[in-house]
């Protein structure tokens, strides 16, 4: 009989360092970078914030992502001016770990400015000023005096509570190139901690990428599939990604295929976006799958994304078209 216990023990402790390591591994990729949903494309403007202002409608877009650890959610609001030619975005997101144990809160405005190069292309420029706020909510955490080792009955908290809550602002820049054949743009988010409060928890992180637009005539028809091969790059303390993406538009389809490389953590990921995309609105899922020697076994990550355009949009002649609301 003890005999039997001490493998119980050895089994359960077996299982607590299997859960301690994939949280460790899951809080670790959090604290290294800006929290970003599977399909980076599904909210542009936590991308590069240069990216807001570009449809000629107004923009509401909501996103919902799940998986293991985390869920994480957002709501954006974007509007362009043509007479001033400038443009307003405001986004709010809210990322839950651990089933509320660590919240993520921010909110953040953003200012762009549309320079007009010539009728193929522009450069869009803008500027975002945010809040930040991160909480743990001890409750919902696991302290090991809660654990009997012989029963592996989880007891209920009595004797470890705190609340820390962190509260900080962020400015991030942007800017962006936008063709009828390429689109191209790099961001700095956190660009205050450049140069301020070394110390801080939040770092700056770096964005660059470089798309090329194909368009290609299938049947002769005026429905135009548009193919747009991307390589992302992003760069946040020990945190390291390249994405290799391709986007795909025809008629009302949408679809979207992701390659991630963390370079840091040994991290694989593959996604594909698939969806509706009407002229007033667009839904679509992205399925997200990663791979790492940490974890024997994959997780995966689900999101739906709704947008919805409002208003008229602006009629302009065929030649002053520019590829650059659609994506």
């Amino acid at each position: 009989m003890k005999f039997i216990t001490l493998i119980k023990y050895y089994l359960f402790h077996k299982r607590i360092f299997l859960l301690l390591s994939i949280s460790v591994f899951c809080f670790s990729l959090s604290d290294a970078q800006n929290y970003q949903f599977p399909d980076v494309y599904s909210e542009k403007i936590l991308l590069n914030p240069a990216f807001s202002g570009l449809s000629g409608f107004t923009e509401i877009n909501l996103n919902y992502s799940v998986n293991f650890y985390n869920d994480l959610y957002s709501a954006s609001y974007n509007k362009y001016f043509e007479n001033i030619h400038s443009g307003i975005g405001f986004i709010a997101q809210n990322n839950r770990l651990g089933k509320g144990s660590l919240n993520n809160l921010s909110f953040s405005g953003i200012y762009s400015y549309k320079l007009k190069l010539n009728y193929k292309s522009i450069i869009n420029t803008a500027i975002e000023i945010g809040y930040i706020e991160k909480s743990v909510n001890s409750e919902k955490l696991i302290f090991s005096n809660q654990i009997n080792p012989l029963t592996q009955i989880i007891n209920p908290n009595v004797s470890e509570y705190f609340n820390k809550t962190y509260r900080t602002y962020q400015f991030s820049f942007g800017t962006s190139y936008i063709s009828n054949k390429y689109r191209m743009g790099f961001s700095i988010h956190n660009i205050d901690k450049l140069f301020f409060n070394n110390e801080d928890i939040i770092k700056p992180k770096f964005t660059a990428h470089f798309g090329k637009i194909f368009s290609v005539n299938l049947f002769e028809n005026k429905n135009k599939l548009l193919i747009t091969p991307e390589i992302i790059w992003l760069s946040q303390d020990n945190f390291h990604q390249l994405i290799y993406a391709v986007h795909g538009i025809y008629n009302i389809f949408l679809t979207r295929f992701f390659l991630k490389q963390n370079l840091k953590f040994n991290i694989f990921e593959s996604g594909i976006t698939f969806g509706l995309n009407y002229i007033k609105f667009r839904l679509t899922y992205t399925y997200n799958i990663s791979f790492t020697k940490y974890i024997s076994m994959p997780f995966s990550s689900n999101q739906i994304t709704l947008r919805y355009n409002f208003g008229k949009q602006k009629k302009i002649n065929i030649k002053n078209t520019i590829y650059c609301s659609n994506f």
